[in-house]
């Protein structure tokens, strides 16, 4: 009994710091801004106790405020390419933020495409980026796209860590640099989030990889300073004040 009692306890708290992708429906709110965040466990908020209450989209929906409904579609340890090893357009993830019908699309992937299985080339990495793109662009009516480079990674305490962080550090900057360029070329906003969190790694948690609350925060506030200030839609931003 005791013993099913600690499993239980272990399952829980599995599922509750975020180690497990739980795949849940959104229901879409009529009436409001529609904000579809996108991405892999940065987004999801692996290794955050309450991940549902204090990962980077719960914090952003706070600061936005009641205009606008924040989904987050995220799954752990998924790439940006299809040819990765566990590739997000293969998700139902996918497929449900486009059922959303957001009105606007905050992408944030590619730590998971620096490791050594997932990674083909530059070039390779632009192309299938601009058909993500291009994915939602093909909604009616288009959405505003926001993409943002991977925060930065460090190395973890120790080896147990290493668990959560198989990322090629090295590698995560230079797709950073790619994600600034495929940015330019296909006239989305850019949130750069490598820059953000360079040097501070007081912002993640033990495994160096995934953010803490605190850097959750400042992932949410960055996105919101750039969903804030779009230049076209004054109206945009009076909803989201």
């Amino acid at each position: 009994m005791i013993l099913l009692i600690i499993a239980a306890l272990i399952a829980a708290a599995v599922v509750l710091c975020g180690y497990t992708t739980v795949r849940l429906p959104v229901r879409r709110e009529e009436g409001k801004q529609h904000i579809a965040c996108v991405g892999d466990s940065v987004t999801y908020g692996c290794t955050l106790t309450l991940f549902f209450l204090r990962r980077y989209p719960a914090v952003l929906q706070k600061l936005i405020g009641s205009g606008a409904q924040v989904a987050a579609f995220a799954v752990n340890d998924r790439t940006l390419q299809d040819t990765g090893n566990k590739p997000f357009r293969k998700e139902r993830a996918f497929r449900q933020s486009r059922e959303f019908g957001p009105d606007t699309v905050v992408i944030l992937l590619g730590t998971n495409d620096s490791k050594d299985i997932n990674w083909i080339s530059a070039s390779a990495f632009r192309q299938q980026y601009a058909e993500l793109i291009a994915a939602y662009r093909a909604l009616f009516p288009a959405p505003r796209v926001v993409i943002c480079t991977p925060p930065c990674a460090f190395k973890p305490f120790n080896r147990f860590f290493s668990i959560t962080n198989d990322a090629k550090l090295d590698r995560v900057p230079e797709i950073a640099a790619e994600i600034k360029a495929i940015a330019a070329v296909n006239g989305t906003e850019l949130v750069d989030l490598y820059a953000l969190t360079q040097g501070k790694r007081e912002l993640f948690g033990p495994d160096g990889l995934h953010p803490n609350a605190a850097g959750a925060k400042v992932i949410a506030e960055a996105v919101f300073r750039t969903l804030s200030n779009h230049p076209d839609k004054e109206s945009d931003k009076q909803e989201m004040k």
